[in-house]
């Protein structure tokens, strides 16, 4: 799932920063970050946490991806739900690895800047 770390940006970082610490907020989850932290570094981590984090506040199904689990040019129509969300997340200048991309959708500028 590792997103290329040459293609992330600050907006990303702070993205993934909020996310491991919503996931860390569970006891069970903070143990599996922290291993995970130790076997494959914080990049992988952060976007476990991202995916553990949007699947949780968008409710989806154990068989659909979130927005951080798609790929925007990919045609996958199990994943179309996740993409067009995607498409309209970074439109508006969010993260892929926005914790809550319902809730900051709604507070995003309509031009897309911060």
């Amino acid at each position: 799932m590792t997103y290329l770390v040459a293609r992330m940006t600050r907006v990303d970082r702070a993205a993934l920063k909020r996310s491991m610490i919503l996931a860390g907020r569970d006891i069970e989850r903070a143990e599996q970050l922290a291993a995970m932290l130790r076997d494959d570094g914080w990049t992988e981590t952060a976007e476990f946490a991202a995916y553990m984090v949007q699947g949780d506040t968008l409710r989806l199904r154990p068989w659909e991806n979130p927005p951080c689990g798609v790929d925007e040019g990919d045609d996958d129509p199990r994943d179309a739900t996740g993409r067009k969300l995607l498409r309209r997340m970074l439109a508006a200048g969010l993260s892929r690895f926005e914790p809550d991309p319902l809730a900051a959708l709604a507070e995003a500028p309509a031009d897309g800047r911060f």
